[in-house]
């Protein structure tokens, strides 16, 4: 046997090692890379469109529970009730302490509509949830007796992008009931 002569070991290495086969097998590896990595943003897509609908189910939940301790108040007391009702009535004029009351009431239930109108701009809630419920629902509050004596003292304290869209609901409802809201400052 010749020095120059090839056993079959060498000649496997070689056809192993060869320029050619080696840039092939580079390819088929960039090729299942690139395969796994598509593969793999597919699945974080997937992963994170059902996080958006989990992060959405708790805004609700969040929302229903902030609304859940503000309506305990209001039919859990039989006093607090009362003066929403007159607040809202007319029946008969609020006594300064009632007016107080009212006063905190709309507050309370103003914040919470926000919260709720952050949460629609946010994307994290429907539309519908503001402009055909607590927005109007709030709007009823400010444009009753009630509700015309406090809101104009009290409208400064909410960010004026949140109470302009009030304003639109208020007088897109004064249209819709003939009922009479208080103007903007």
């Amino acid at each position: 046997m010749s020095d120059e002569q090839e056993t079959p070991g060498q000649r496997l290495r070689t056809a192993i090692l060869d320029r050619a086969r080696l840039e092939y097998w580079a390819l088929v590896s960039q090729l299942v890379s690139a395969v796994a990595v598509v593969v793999s943003l597919i699945f974080v897509g997937i992963q994170l469109g059902d996080a958006n609908e989990v992060a959405a189910r708790d805004e609700a939940n969040a929302t229903q529970t902030q609304w859940g301790a503000f309506n305990a108040s209001i039919y859990g007391d039989q006093e607090t009730a009362a003066i929403m009702h007159l607040a809202t009535s007319g029946e008969r004029s609020l006594d300064p302490v009632e007016r107080v009351r009212f006063a905190y009431l709309l507050r309370e239930q103003t914040w919470l509509t926000y919260q709720g109108w952050e949460r629609v701009r946010s994307g994290l809630r429907p539309r519908e949830s503001f402009y055909e419920g607590a927005g109007v629902d709030l709007v009823m509050v400010l444009c009753s007796p009630g509700g015309r004596q406090v809101w104009p003292t009290i409208r400064r304290e909410f960010p004026p992008d949140y109470v302009a869209e009030l304003d639109i609901l208020a007088g897109a409802w004064t249209r819709t009931s003939g009922n009479v809201c208080p103007d903007a400052p």
